[in-house]
């Protein structure tokens, strides 16, 4: 993440975000961060700062409704052969359920998800 690799610009975004929005998280972020921070080799340093970071963080829920749009989003994109990688996809739909906007420097990987997006 830009904001851990110490980008100036994402830091002063989350920065002045922060102090009127709540941010929210879903746990697939989560897990991809920490899998990120476990495979580099100051492992211990990164884990400790993904937790400062996200620490203010509202995790969002794995629940039913989520799983729902997921088997919607997957199948509806399937039959016109706009396949998305299932992690994106869920992804999307926590911000679809949640009636979120998504915030991402890959908006191709969340084109075809009819989720709001901001890219930086």
């Amino acid at each position: 993440m830009n904001y851990l690799r110490g980008d100036k610009e994402t830091i002063s975004k989350i920065n002045e975000i922060t102090e009127g929005y709540e941010i929210f998280i879903t746990p697939l972020t989560l897990c991809e961060l920490f899998r990120g921070a476990y495979l580099s080799e100051d492992s211990e340093i990164k884990v400790r700062l993904i937790k400062e970071f996200t620490d203010s963080f509202i995790l969002l829920e794995f629940n039913e409704k989520v799983c729902i749009e997921y088997g919607k989003e997957y199948a509806k994109l399937s039959k016109i052969g706009k396949i998305t990688e299932n992690i994106d996809l869920m992804i999307a739909c926590f911000v679809k359920v949640n009636n979120l906007v998504l915030v991402t420097r890959n908006k191709k990987h969340f084109e075809n998800s009819g989720v709001k997006i901001e890219v930086w």
